[in-house]
């Protein structure tokens, strides 16, 4: 079995430490209160809300998946970065500011918090949908970061995947129990921070071993002319199809509780606006630059068993010992500033939200922050078993669930906030038809295989959200 070089181990495992250490040293400050844990105490500022936000979002299934379905679809891949910073531009230009400012208006942790506290009925059955949607679908967003573990420890260490799996899940799990938050914020700052290095150079790099731009294009043109079409090979409907079903993902942004609770941690509404340049930025060369890496490796590689092992194969095979450590750092990096954010929301929605705002428990006790910490544990473990199942699609996991989330909270949130008749009937019949369209759209192959299940997900819940409001107004 080919040995991996020991500057790269040494790199990858530097970076691993200093991580956990990041997250250990933020427990002093945890376990002061559930404001200090779930929301560090509304203190970020505008870089580290701006580069968590987009970290948070940007996992596993850009440093893998979106390499990976550059490399097997060609430059159609290209129709997912202007639909990512559509949503990137719609949720700061928003919807941050009307989430900051209620968060601070209002005693709000969680986003069933938000909900409940822009709609003031139904609490009951707001938070107990919530907390039902994001439990199943963050549960299932976390397995796919695991699984993205155990692919990169596979294709770095030559490890076995359910070993890598492991390893990950408890680099994870660790620092996200003992710090919370504010370990989750700033460990996803700096890991944002690589993840943007390593898309910016190793695209770059990797075009240059393909001969340059013209010369990369000509190869994949004589491997599939397919490959360097906007279209990907589809005509008709399907290419409506392709192009709708990639913007599309741009629709997910604003129902996503992992990157809504930066808008409600951000210090306040100054910082909220000076972020929203550096997440633009940060999407653009992120998104763009995984684009080019999987066109580069396909030039390159021509084939791999795995197209989604695309990043860290190139980083070993192009890249001196400590330079490659360092990129395979940034795939961890990208699957951790993600699994850590859904594990302390998937995890706060059962301690928080049904346990302590349904028992009326002293939201500051050391009782709920204990509870807080199990249900991490808790989710960690059943995410892990998912992951160690034989699904492990990245990029088709992510979107699933990605579809989920949008499409169950983003018309509520939008409409709760800038429409002052959404009524909370509203608000749960639209996230209920929403979630259940996603479900049933993904798993009837002739719909599917045409638009992705976030598009009619989310016009649903929207429609429905309005419609119900109309009739049943607050």
């Amino acid at each position: 079995m080919e040995q991996t070089p020991w500057s790269v181990t040494l790199s990858f495992t530097l970076y691993t430490l200093g991580i956990v250490v990041v997250g250990l040293y933020s427990a002093r400050f945890a376990s002061r209160s559930t404001a200090d844990y779930l929301l560090a105490r509304k203190g970020l500022g505008s870089w580290v809300t701006a580069v968590s936000a987009s970290a948070s979002s940007e996992s596993g299934w850009v440093t893998l998946g979106l390499v990976g379905t550059a490399f097997s679809e060609g430059m159609a891949a290209f129709w997912v970065v202007p639909g990512c910073l559509l949503g990137y531009a719609f949720n700061w230009w928003v919807m941050a500011r009307p989430v900051n400012r209620m968060s601070t208006s209002h005693r709000v942790y969680t986003v069933p918090d938000l909900m409940v506290s822009i709609f003031q009925e139904k609490a009951l059955t707001i938070r107990v949908v919530s907390v039902a949607v994001i439990f199943f679908m963050m549960t299932a967003y976390v397995a796919a970061q695991f699984n993205a573990a155990g692919k990169a420890f596979q294709a770095v260490f030559h490890i076995p995947y359910q070993t890598g799996v492991l390893i990950g899940v408890g680099i994870v799990v660790l620092y996200t129990m003992s710090g919370g938050f504010r370990a989750v914020a700033w460990t996803d700052f700096f890991q944002g921070g690589l993840m943007w290095l390593a898309l910016l150079f190793l695209p770059w790099i990797t075009v240059q071993k393909a001969g340059g731009w013209s010369q990369m294009v000509a190869t994949l043109a004589a491997q599939d002319p397919y490959l360097i079409t906007l279209a990907g090979g589809k005509s008709g409907y399907m290419v409506v199809g392709l192009v709708i079903g990639w913007l599309g993902i741009g629709l997910g942004y604003p129902g996503q509780p992992h990157v809504i609770i930066r808008f409600m941690a951000a210090r306040d509404e100054q910082a909220v606006a000076r972020a929203r340049a550096i997440a633009m930025a940060w999407g653009f060369f992120v998104f763009s630059g995984a684009v080019v890496l999987g066109l580069a490796c396909r030039a390159l590689f021509g084939s791999l068993p795995d197209a989604e092992k695309a990043l860290p194969i190139a980083a070993i095979e192009l890249l001196p010992g400590v330079m490659a450590g360092l990129m395979l750092a940034a795939v961890l990096a990208a699957i951790c500033s993600t699994a850590d954010s859904q594990l302390l929301v998937a995890s706060s929605s059962l301690s928080h939200d049904l346990y302590a705002r349904l028992t009326g428990r002293d939201l500051d006790s050391s009782h709920v922050i204990t509870m807080d910490r199990a249900a991490v544990g808790f989710v960690g473990l059943l995410a892990m078993l998912l992951a160690l199942s034989e699904n492990r699609m990245i990029f088709s996991f992510v979107l699933y669930a990605w579809a989920g989330l949008g499409a169950a909270f983003g018309p509520p949130l939008i409409l709760g906030l800038l429409w002052k008749r959404t009524s909370a009937v509203g608000a749960i019949s639209g996230a209920v038809l929403g979630f259940v369209t996603v479900i049933l759209w993904k798993n009837i192959p002739p719909l599917s295989g045409v638009l992705y299940e976030l598009v009619p997900g989310f016009f649903v819940s929207l429609l429905v959200v309005w419609g119900v409001s109309l009739w049943r107004p607050a």
